[in-house]
């Protein structure tokens, strides 16, 4: 079975400039000898390094890179959850999309680390302060079991989970690494999860397991005798084949974490990052004594592999590895002297003794057991052997469609070219697709030496191909996902069904290799970029807003004047033609009963592919449509068939792009709530920012506050200023020009500041004092002490009571008013239930008046709450934009 990555060289990626941010250079287009010789150390290690983390950005790229390229060993990365609980930086994506981002984000990490990347079923529900929480909603034997899977799977020699208990950061940390060393124990023992035997996976114990100590992270450790189960791991070593220190190229792979603001700067000489480790469970050395080194002790040289057999391993094992070890050796001294050609030869031989070696395991007299984990590795070194030979002859082999974006039944045309630069001319002996509607074997011939091999291939899409998109699905009664059964399990991505396998004669070796077949195009910023071929409706539909409010007092009207206390909601469905040519059919809305549409339908019609149709649908509640939520689908039918669903592309120039299936649905809310009808907002663009659409469907009007308007524009005809999520984060010529908002707060105005990160601290952006802290309440359900009942806040149009806390989700808050000058008054006072955030949170909701105005900073995740359809955030920010 197809096992992700493809091959070494999609595994080994690095950088040899320090402007390699911007195109990550794999090793096949590096100089030949260097790839070789990254090749070689992979092809001369058995070892295998296990690395399990709660989310994206937690591994340790440094050691990723040093045991992978500098030690030639497999090393995985296990990540536990796919991010899909934060917050976007750079981009719109939240939830599942930017699960999809920022597990893309952890591919582009890697082609710098080197890593294979798999996941658990976990979702990232938020930041949590409770380890027990964590556990209890992912599911503990669900994760554990998700863990044991990829041991049993991947045969790690030694594992290292995250942060060994401590308060600092999220408590998933914290979970993901109990459950990992559990999970290692667990892994060895038959009984523990019977099912995955039953699948054919095997019991496997590793040799140790470790975690992540508090102190790499500037924390106090509690053990009692630290020292003696620590280890140090110095990644600082430099490696001439890469150019560069461990430590900096971890730096730099670090950096593709983009959507999560981390420092896109270098690290400069004499910087390290070394993390310091603590050894949790061990079957091998003195039990709780960390060894000097993670590997102490772990023979991982090819020569190792005799000890699965025992103390009198068979002679013909011995002779078979001392074989394939040989011509390792053999085709290392050939590059020193003589360059990548002369390898091939010594490369063919070791292949073919690796293949002799597998034929023969079963005839020796090994034990079940031993022939099992012999022929694991070497049916990795058969791989690694046909991936360094065709490094050997220089070869680019390049797989191409005509076409990324395909539709059921098109027709595809797919190209290959194969260039030879080695020894010899090589042999095509055959090419065949899958995952078309042609898969016989074609393309036959010789790529000669210095030349190259072309074929072009008619081919189509099957006509029940599947729509491309995530294999994993949020659980509504959990916080993880239910993942699609033929999937391979924890993969980042399905594997794409599109390939070729090509089977080529190399120095009389033969030589099958697998290739996705892609599709390649320019970016003005990122140059080429591939994508694999993503499958689409035909008829690509959308519906926005995806959330519509109508208040209860408009829903009770039977008027449908275009007033904004009118029932009367307008939603646009936007259809997409991906057909070849000409498309028609007709769009329409699909109501709860008793609701209406102007117009019922309209007819869209396309000349051309790519081109789009918009129509927009006034709808209208059933008089007297009680609060509660309904929903509203698009339908576009077209002949016989119809379409109800599109797709978000998630892309940017450090990854490849990817599409997240949608369907074109909108949630209708049906709220009590009132908004001032003179209230007229200001609204300063953040982060990720849904509120101004959200504001407008309570009948609010925003006006959105450009730079040119911010600096010198008229800002007293704004009732109300807003600035959005970390707008002082992103928006230079906010903090350029905030003076000009507090003015407008001394002659009378309002300004609401949605919460900032730590970049509000680096001047006084405030009328007063006050600094931005870490507090935050993540119980969604915790309970809420209005300090001031009185208030106008929380009385006019709306009045604010216990009902208005309930349905929110994830959190109440982050990033609360911290430090700050007792002219800021506190509104509410909420607290979480968890040990590591005991005691009351107060600047979640702070007030201060400033001449004749008012300044009042949002802790409170109304930001979240609103997209999310929260009857009584909704109700909450109603109050507060119509205070004036």
């Amino acid at each position: 079975m197809f096992r992700f990555p493809l091959s070494l060289l999609t595994v080994l990626a690095l950088v040899v400039s320090l402007g390699g941010q911007l195109r990550p250079q794999p090793v096949g287009e590096l100089p030949d000898d260097v790839s070789l010789q990254l090749q070689l150390r992979k092809l001369a290690s058995i070892g295998t390094f296990m690395q399990t983390t709660a989310h994206p950005d937690d591994e340790d790229n440094a050691l990723l890179a040093m045991l992978g390229f500098g030690q030639g060993m497999r090393t995985v990365l296990v990540t536990a959850t796919r991010g899909d609980g934060g917050q976007n930086e750079i981009g719109p994506e939240l939830f599942q999309s930017l699960g999809v981002l920022r597990t893309e984000e952890l591919l582009a990490v890697h082609r710098f680390d080197g890593a294979e990347q798999f996941f658990t079923r976990a979702v990232d529900f938020g930041f949590s302060f409770s380890v027990e929480e964590s556990i209890e909603k992912w599911g503990h034997d669900e994760i554990v079991g998700d863990y044991v899977r990829h041991i049993r799977t991947l045969r790690p020699d030694v594992i290292a989970g995250f942060l060994c208990g401590g308060e600092g950061g999220g408590q998933h940390h914290q979970a993901s690494a109990r459950l990992t060393v559990e999970a290692y124990r667990a892994a060895a023992d038959p009984a523990r999860y019977p099912e995955q035997i039953a699948q054919g996976l095997r019991p496997w114990q590793a040799k140790r397991v470790f975690c992540t100590d508090t102190s790499s992270f500037g924390q106090s450790s509690r053990a009692s005798n630290p020292a003696r189960d620590l280890v140090t791991v110095d990644v600082t070593g430099f490696d001439p084949l890469l150019g560069r220190a461990y430590s900096e190229l971890g730096l730099e792979a670090r950096s593709m974490h983009k959507c999560q603001g981390t420092s896109q700067l270098l690290m400069l000489p004499g910087q390290s990052s070394n993390r310091t480790y603590r050894l949790r469970d061990s079957v091998i050395g003195q039990p709780g004594v960390a060894p000097p080194v993670l590997f102490d002790g772990i023979d991982t040289s090819l020569p190792g592999l005799a000890a699965f057999a025992g103390a009198h391993p068979p002679e013909p094992l011995t002779a078979g590895i001392q074989a394939i070890a040989a011509a390792v050796t053999s085709a290392s001294r050939a590059l020193s002297s003589d360059g990548p050609s002369a390898t091939a030869a010594p490369l063919a031989f070791g292949l073919a003794a690796v293949r002799a070696l597998r034929a023969e395991l079963a005839t020796i007299g090994l034990g079940d057991m031993a022939r099992y984990e012999i022929d694991f590795r070497l049916a990795r070194k058969e791989t690694q052997f046909q991936d360094a030979l065709v490094t050997a002859f220089g070869m680019r082999i390049e797989a191409l469609a005509d076409d990324g974006v395909v539709i059921r039944g098109q027709p595809v045309g797919v190209s290959f070219a194969i260039g030879n630069h080695g020894p010899s001319d090589a042999v095509v002996k055959s090419v065949t697709l899958s995952g078309f509607g042609t898969t016989e074997t074609t393309c036959t011939g010789k790529a000669v030496k210095d030349g190259a091999f072309k074929c072009d291939v008619a081919s189509s899409i099957p006509a029940n191909a599947r729509i491309t998109g995530p294999y994993w699905t949020p659980r509504r009664d959990a916080a993880r996902y239910d993942f699609e059964p033929d999937a391979p399990f924890g993969y980042p991505f399905r594997p794409s069904p599109f390939r070729a396998t090509i089977a080529l004669s190399l120095a009389g070796a033969d030589v099958q290799l697998d290739r996705v077949v892609q599709y390649r195009y320019d970016n003005v910023v990122a140059g080429e970029k591939r994508m694999e071929l993503s499958v689409v409706p035909a008829l690509s539909v959308s519906l926005t807003p995806d959330i519509v409010v109508v208040p209860t007092k408009a829903a009770k009207e039977s008027s449908q004047s275009d007033d904004r206390d009118s029932p009367r909601r307008d939603v646009q469905v936007t259809i997409s033609n991906q057909h070849k040519g000409a498309a028609s059919g007709s769009a329409s809305l699909d109501l709860p009963r008793g609701w209406t549409a102007t117009p019922a339908q309209a007819p869209v019609r396309f000349a051309r592919e790519g081109e789009e149709a918009t129509v927009r649908f006034s709808m209208v509640p059933v008089s007297g449509a009680a609060a509660g939520e309904y929903t509203v689908k698009a339908i576009v039918r077209e002949g016989s068939g119809s379409y109800d669903s599109g797709y978000q592309v998630v892309e940017y120039p450090h990854i490849h792009r990817r599409q997240v299936p949608e369907t074109a649905s909108a949630r209708v809310k049906v709220i009590d709530v009132k908004v001032d009808s003179d209230a007229r907002i200001g609204y300063v663009m953040g982060v990720g920012d849904q509120v101004p659409a959200a504001l407008e469907q309570i009948g609010a009007r925003v006006e959105m506050i450009t730079p040119e308007v911010l600096a010198s524009g008229d800002l007293s005809r704004y009732t109300v200023i807003v600035t959005g999520v970390r707008a002082y984060e992103r928006r230079a010529d906010l903090r350029a020009n905030n003076n000009r908002l507090l003015q407008y707060v001394e002659q009378g105005g309002t300004v609401l500041v949605q919460y900032n990160k730590f970049e509000f601290n680096e001047a006084q952006y405030g009328p007063y004092p006050a600094k931005v802290s870490a507090n935050r309440v993540t119980d969604e359900n915790s309970p809420v002490e209005i300090l001031q009942p009185e208030n106008r806040i929380f009385n006019k149009p709306n009045r604010i009571g216990p009902d208005a806390w309930v349905g929110w989700v994830q959190e109440r808050g982050l990033y609360f008013l911290g430090d700050r000058d007792p002219r800021y008054v506190d509104l509410v006072r909420l607290s979480d239930p968890f040990e590591y955030n005991r005691g009351p949170k107060t600047g979640a909701l702070v007030e201060a008046h400033v001449g004749k105005g008012r300044w009042i900073y949002i802790g409170l995740g109304l930001w979240r709450q609103l997209p999310a359809g929260t009857a009584g955030a909704y109700q909450l920010m109603a109050n507060l934009i119509s205070l004036h």
